[in-house]
């Protein structure tokens, strides 16, 4: 297992091959998939079978796991990664099962994922984007450091658009 960062209450890891269930259960979930992207079966195993090959190209960015360091148990998902939407942009979004909602893990994630894309691998930004109604990421975003940004015209959306940067008080 290689090991991204961790929080007092989490680990981030690289996938495994036997992890796939775990991100197709979470994409099947509608509730999870409310303000996001939804997919079927057979993209979101495209999407685990790319996730575990952008793994060889090392740039310590990717889509993750993320899993309790109390138990072992899976959180949900998270990407680092450069947006498929602007190429230029590295983008930080992250989906969790609904009973780790309302318990600070979010929070706990975007931070530590903040630190370790400005600090650990050298972003000098790094940018995220929010369903409008969404306003419980919103706040999470706000407290992890990211500033508004207008809006962006992502994922097939016209949508609120944050920022945070090395020069950003985290």
């Amino acid at each position: 297992m290689n090991i991204i960062t961790q929080t007092p209450r989490l680990l981030i890891c690289e996938f495994t091959p036997e992890d796939e269930t775990l991100l197709l259960d979470l994409d099947a979930d509608a509730r999870l998939t409310r303000y996001v992207k939804k997919r079927t079966a057979q993209e979101s195993k495209k999407v685990f079978k790319d996730t575990l090959k952008d793994y060889q190209k090392q740039s310590g960015m990717g889509r993750w796991g993320i899993f309790s360091l109390a138990d072992n148990d899976f959180v949900g998902v998270c990407i680092l990664n450069y947006s498929e939407f602007d190429s230029s942009s590295i983008e930080l979004g992250y989906r969790l099962h609904l009973k780790y909602w309302g318990s600070g893990i979010a929070t706990e994630l975007a931070q530590a994922l903040v630190s370790y894309g400005l600090n650990e691998i050298g972003l000098k930004e790094i940018c995220a984007v929010t369903h409008p109604e969404n306003r419980a990421s919103q706040k999470v975003l706000f407290k992890a450091g990211f500033q508004p940004h207008g809006r962006a015209f992502w994922y097939g959306e016209d949508l609120p658009f944050f920022k945070v940067s090395r020069s950003s008080p985290l």
